[in-house]
């Protein structure tokens, strides 16, 4: 994201209320084979080697979903995404460019099914960033594992149990550039323990400096903005990170979203949320954030 042109969504914290039926205290248990059952499968973050790293930087988003073809009729019905299949693996597409994956988990008999977007943030090594996860009080869930297109990947929990992939891209990470429509604009880490939270990533992302607001933290690394963590206040909210997508109108959508079998739950402008900017669930209780944004010379 832009440094100069960022004015950050304000999703608040009253508007919050709302989710209360969604997300439950204490960690959330995401068991099973996160990624494929053949590591071949995961596709490579880019189509062309940039052989550059951007430590701190989110990088990719898998959905973990106990129903792939429910996912996939919502998101491509919402945004016009298209899927390809890769053995167990489902790559996304926004107007032909790879930009994430699904992974199908279907729930035991007597379990909750769990529907979570996980983001993977690039890391320097994988294996010093386990050792510091645990150190930290974090846990490892899946990996590390060796994935010949993909590279070096493990899936873990930080100290307050919210998940997300740590990443060594075979062949770099994306280029920095402008989020088109459908694509990824923002992560932001909702947590209960604000401090203790942006500790734990600025050693994991190796982040050089953040920009701190009222229960806001930005953090900043090669002068970019590379992800926010925001405090809520309620004991009911788990710990998670919620992805953001560039749309042209949440307002505009929000009917669909509706007939696609998700869930609306803070409008634009509702309370003193952004007119810019809606919460929703997915049809299969994923959160995200649609969000309108304009950049400098659009």
């Amino acid at each position: 994201m832009n440094h100069e042109r960022l004015k950050f969504i304000p999703v608040l914290t009253a508007c919050l209320l709302v989710l209360g039926f969604l997300l439950v205290s204490g960690c959330v248990s995401v068991k099973g084979n996160v990624g494929p059952k053949g590591a071949d499968a995961l596709s490579p973050i880019t189509t062309n080697s940039t052989n550059v790293y951007h430590p701190g930087k989110f990088v990719w988003h898998d959905l973990i979903t106990p129903d792939s073809l429910a996912s996939r009729r919502f998101y491509g019905g919402l945004l016009d995404w298209v899927f390809r299949e890769n053995g167990d693996y489902i790559e996304i597409f926004n107007h032909g460019k790879i930009i994430g994956g699904m992974v199908e988990i279907k729930p035991k008999a007597d379990k909750k099914a769990v529907a979570i977007w996980t983001p993977s943030m690039s890391v320097p090594d994988v294996d010093q960033a386990i050792a510091y996860v645990k150190a930290q009080g974090g846990k490892v869930v899946n990996g590390p594992v060796n994935m010949p297109q993909r590279g070096r990947v493990a899936f873990v929990r930080d100290p307050l149990c919210a998940h997300l992939a740590i990443l060594r891209a075979k062949g770099g990470d994306p280029v920095d550039q402008n989020a088109e429509i459908g694509e990824w604009l923002w992560n932001e880490l909702w947590t209960l323990h604000l401090e203790k939270s942006d500790r734990f990533y600025k050693g994991l992302g190796h982040y050089d400096s953040s920009i701190e607001g009222e229960n806001y933290i930005i953090l900043v690394k090669e002068g970019k903005w590379r992800a926010g963590i925001r405090k809520v206040k309620q004991n009911e909210y788990k710990e998670l990170w919620v992805p953001v997508i560039r749309v042209a109108d949440p307002e505009a959508v929000l009917d669909k979203i509706k007939r696609l079998g998700g869930i609306v739950l803070v409008r634009p402008r509702q309370g003193s949320a952004s007119e810019n900017a809606a919460l929703i669930a997915d049809n299969t209780g994923a959160l995200v954030i649609l969000q309108r944004w304009t950049y400098s010379g659009q």
